[in-house]
């Protein structure tokens, strides 16, 4: 074997164990077991920070994530409010910077926000499903070009938050991997939903 195909083989071979690693782990989820999760009757979504996989010019996969919680939230009966409006709100009270925000920056203000929780968090991986092009030698002595596609792998943290004390009450963090990016980000919201939907049984419209 010669030394390009011996270097493309591993280049291949490291596709496949890095797929495998990324869809053969389950969400990692931490909760407050102290906490009466049936007091939560609205949920509100913010726009996921995605400042450590960008900067990104004309589309943020932050606001893609907010968007598939509110969707699937709303698939599983659970009473959301309008994001736009939870954002500015926060904008006039001065506690929205650039997409961030931090658990201790909606203590104390549900009342104005409509919601018992925020769902918020960070991209934590984002790299686009593409195409990888390699060149091997033909039986004719001369080269070949072979197309493979090489998955999106997609990652993040997200927090739900008691907007009375600042207080995080669950956690779940996740990376997936697919096909394509859309449902890779599908995919990792919907594994942790799945994991949220245990604690939610009364969070129902």
């Amino acid at each position: 074997m010669n030394r390009r195909k011996g270097s493309i083989i591993a280049v291949l071979s490291g596709l496949i164990l890095s797929a495998s690693f990324f869809t053969g782990c389950g969400p990692r989820i931490a909760v407050r077991r102290d906490y009466d999760f049936s007091r939560i009757k609205r949920v509100g979504v913010l726009k996921f920070d995605s400042s450590d996989v960008g900067p990104f010019s004309t589309y943020d996969p932050g606001n893609t994530v907010a968007d598939e919680f509110v969707f699937q939230l709303l698939s599983r009966d659970i009473a959301v409010i309008e994001r736009n409006r939870i954002e500015n709100v926060l904008r006039e009270q001065d506690l929205w910077t650039s997409g961030r925000i931090d658990p201790s920056t909606v203590r104390g203000i549900g009342k104005i926000l409509g919601v018992d929780t925020l769902i918020i968090g960070t991209v934590t991986r984002y790299i686009p499903d593409s195409k990888k092009r390699f060149y091997l030698d033909d039986p004719h002595g001369g080269l070949r070009e072979e197309i493979f596609m090489v998955n999106a792998e997609f990652g993040l943290t997200a927090r739900m938050v008691n907007v009375e004390t600042g207080t995080v009450i669950w956690v779940g963090s996740y990376t997936y991997d697919s096909f394509y990016m859309e449902s890779a980000i599908r995919l990792t919201v919907s594994a942790l939903m799945d994991k949220l939907d245990e604690i939610l049984p009364s969070v129902r419209k």
